[in-house]
């Protein structure tokens, strides 16, 4: 399973420019069949929600709701009616969002999937795709999900899928790569990624920060040198233009090049040859050429501070990485994913506040991804800890054990309903100790999430079945 965005849209807006559209705030989504069983969602939702995608996809929006992660069921009552549904739903993790169930039916009628959708931020105007989407449709998407997720970028934003579609369009070619965008945004995650899809995968990937390489050693970091090529020099020494022979030379803040240097890389360029320092012979190479920066090339162009031919050379295709502050839907898919690395590093269950996200939400990130993971990793480690845990004598309180033979021995008839309505009671609160967190639970209990949400369904049969009720 993989991410997957069905985006909302007010029909008069369907035609707004790209970078108004990426501006767009979150939802949460579920696609679910006609059981209530999740097949698909998104980050968000997770967030909100609490749980880790991955868990949220093997889930039931039943038993979600039994354990506490939300009230109400909004998709349970479209399966059931099989009308659109909209409501006021509740989470346990504080987010209060409005959300709508729409019911896809099947040529005789019955229900076949339900595209749950809702926008916290944005209430009015709600029109969402799914109105047309039919099952194969989802079944499309659900695909083009999974393969996005295998790329590892997070890419929920409309502008971030346009630019994997162009990264695997020119992957399989050679052609120069200049990739525009703010300090942070991850041009090297996308050099990477378009290196990853190309012929020369098996190759190396040698990054260069042109920023970072004095000026007195640039020529022997790129070109490498020949024995005695200067004094006490007594080993050669290939430069990273050779080392990335049939691979990818990334140039990252190529517009700190010298001047001197831009000329000498245009030769390599033209020529697909090196010389090192020193040597009386050109090296054939074959690498890629992707270049980044965080300026304005062509100003820099018109003042005489890069060459102009080179330019030209190296923008052969373009790709702009728009700021995050623009991007909301790949920031919440930044956020869930930094959470999961950081609490699995230094072993925490640090879990993200409807005020927290609400925050995050609206800072300007001039650092972009780069000053969030720091941001998030901060929100990790300093959490406060909780120096008063539930006391284990008080299990006992829980369960009320003689209150409730004495209420329900006439209505469970044997030893195995009983021992039901206990497991599940225990169960029930061990989540709550747990903040509804299953797969927490599931550790302090030593079983299989599933098993949790299997003996909570067992107790609700019971209980129906027997008229008892749940000890309080």
């Amino acid at each position: 399973m993989g991410l997957i965005t069905l985006t909302k849209k007010n029909k008069k807006t369907a035609k707004r420019p790209v970078d108004e559209m990426n501006q767009e705030l979150p939802s949460t989504l579920f696609v679910t069949d006609a059981n209530g069983n999740i097949l698909i969602s998104n980050e968000f939702t997770a967030l909100t929600i609490g749980v880790p995608l991955e868990e949220l996809l093997k889930a039931n929006v039943q038993d979600l709701v039994k354990a506490g992660f939300y009230n109400p069921s909004i998709t349970m009552e479209a399966i059931q009616t099989k009308q659109k549904v909209s409501r006021n739903v509740n989470t346990a993790r504080g987010f209060h969002v409005f959300s709508t169930a729409i019911p896809i039916l099947d040529k005789d009628g019955e229900v076949q999937l339900v595209v749950t959708s809702s926008n916290e931020f944005k209430q009015e105007n709600i029109n969402l795709e799914a109105d047309t989407l039919t099952a194969p449709q989802i079944s499309k998407k659900l695909e083009e999900a999974a393969a996005g997720k295998a790329t590892g970028i997070i890419a929920e934003s409309l502008a971030m899928k346009q630019i994997i579609k162009v990264c695997n369009q020119i992957a399989s070619y050679d052609s120069k790569v200049l990739i525009y965008g703010e300090s942070g945004t991850g041009k090297e995650v996308i050099a990477k990624y378009i290196h990853r899809k190309s012929e020369k995968w098996k190759g190396p990937f040698i990054a260069i920060n042109c920023a970072a390489i004095p000026s007195a050693v640039f020529e022997y970091e790129l070109f490498g040198y020949e024995k005695g090529a200067f004094a006490g020099q007594a080993e050669e020494k290939k430069g990273m233009i050779e080392i990335a022979n049939d691979g990818v030379l990334f140039l990252d803040e190529i517009a700190e090049m010298p001047l001197d240097m831009q000329v000498k890389l245009l030769r390599v360029l033209e020529n697909n040859e090196v010389r090192r320092v020193g040597g009386i012979s050109n090296i054939p190479i074959n690498c890629r050429i992707i270049s980044a920066t965080n300026r304005d090339l062509w100003a820099l162009v018109k003042k005489g501070l890069f060459r102009e031919d080179l330019y030209y050379r190296i923008n052969v295709i373009p790709i702009h990485i728009p700021p995050l502050r623009n991007r909301k839907l790949d920031l919440v898919g930044l956020i869930s994913s930094f959470i999961a690395n950081f609490n699995q590093m230094y072993g925490k269950k640090f879990k993200l506040s409807a005020e927290e996200f609400q925050n995050m939400l609206v800072q300007p990130w001039q650092g972009n991804a780069r000053e969030l993971r720091n941001y998030v990793e901060r929100l990790v480690v300093t959490e406060p800890i909780d120096f008063n845990p539930q006391p284990e004598e008080n299990v006992a309180d829980w369960f009320s054990i003689d209150h409730f033979i004495d209420k329900n021995q006439h209505n469970l008839s044997n030893l195995k309903d009983f021992t039901a309505v206990v497991e599940g009671r225990y169960i029930r609160q061990v989540l709550k100790a747990c903040k509804g967190n299953g797969t927490e639970a599931a550790k302090k209990l030593g079983v299989d999430r599933s098993v949790i949400y299997r003996k909570l369904k067992k107790m609700e049969e019971v209980l129906d079945s027997n008229g008892g009720s749940s000890p309080q």
